[in-house]
């Protein structure tokens, strides 16, 4: 029994004759009855009772071909989950991302992804930039989202993401508010909340505020760009933090100005260097980079106004 005889068994049962089966197949009709008789042959078994020019079958014919549909069904199945796999509806993949990112601007864009993608599970832990640099290199998961190294780090592909300028943040009646811009000297004798890293290497943040509040005067600071708006919020200092979370929390309350002069925090998608991406990650990232550009374009404009 191959392949080809079960597909002339099953279109002889559809069609209910040899004639209309050669038809249905394209094929000479000799050739229909050659592989039918080979396959009972083969089967030792009689799947047809012929009378006339009629074909009846038998119930091991009906009782074959109620197993042929389940397979013809089970290739469809097959066939619709390998359309999806090549058009990234199906699958897993797993994006780690550091809080400042995994805060808001994320859940705001991989929302966008998931409706487009009901079929692809996701795993998305929040982690430091360190834990996922080292979990992107030793394949732990597919594609990281963090702060771009200052050395290179072997294993990995880093794309820039996005650029965030460091504001100051104040409330609306702050006297730092009363400047289009803010330097550190005018920070100097200010209550200061601000960002320090979760890892090793420091931010040019903390560089600034060691500068600011010299001979262990009081500051306060967060791994959390959202702890440090929010305690902004409720008056506790400025706070020099991210354009990015500076902007979502504005409201009528707060207000942020530029830093001069202009320090970055660079953030990367972080890629395994020698790995190929699953189609759906690959996906991913391409939709991360389109919704990046236009977070971009709104901070950049933001912060020049």
């Amino acid at each position: 029994m191959n392949i080809r005889q079960i597909e002339i068994f099953k279109a002889i049962m559809e069609s209910g004759s040899v004639t209309r089966a050669a038809e249905n197949l394209n094929i000479a009709q000799p050739s229909v009855s050659k592989h039918l008789k080979l396959l009972e042959y083969d089967l030792d078994m009689k799947l047809f009772e012929r009378t006339g020019n009629k074909l009846v079958p038998t119930a091991e014919g009906l009782a074959l071909f109620n197993q042929v549909e389940r397979v013809y069904t089970g290739l469809g199945f097959l066939r619709k989950f390998a359309a999806d796999l090549r058009d990234s509806q199906h699958g897993e993949v797993s994006l780690a991302a550091m809080p400042l990112i995994a805060q808001k601007w994320l859940p705001d864009t991989i929302a966008d992804f998931v409706q487009s993608h009901r079929k692809v599970s996701l795993s998305l832990p929040v982690r430091s930039s360190s834990w996922i640099w080292s979990a992107v290199a030793a394949r732990r998961v597919h594609v990281g989202i963090g702060l771009t190294p200052r050395d290179a780090v072997a294993g990995l592909k880093l794309i820039p993401l996005l650029k965030l300028p460091v504001v100051c943040l104040m409330q609306a009646g702050h006297p730092l508010a009363r400047h289009a811009s803010v330097n550190a000297n005018q920070l100097r004798g200010t209550q200061m909340v601000s960002l320090r890293n979760y890892d090793q290497e420091r931010l040019n943040i903390e560089m600034v505020m060691d500068e600011v509040t010299p001979d262990g005067n009081r500051r306060i600071e967060t791994f959390s760009s959202n702890v440090a708006c929010e305690l902004v919020r409720h008056g506790v200092g400025a706070g020099l933090v991210d354009a990015l979370s500076a902007f979502n929390a504005l409201d009528e309350g707060l207000r942020f100005r530029p830093f001069d002069p202009t320090l970055f925090m660079n953030v990367c998608l972080i890629l395994p260097e020698h790995w190929a991406l699953p189609l759906i990650a690959q996906d991913l990232v391409a939709f991360l980079l389109d919704k990046a550009r236009a977070t971009q374009e709104m901070i950049d404009e933001a912060t020049a106004a």
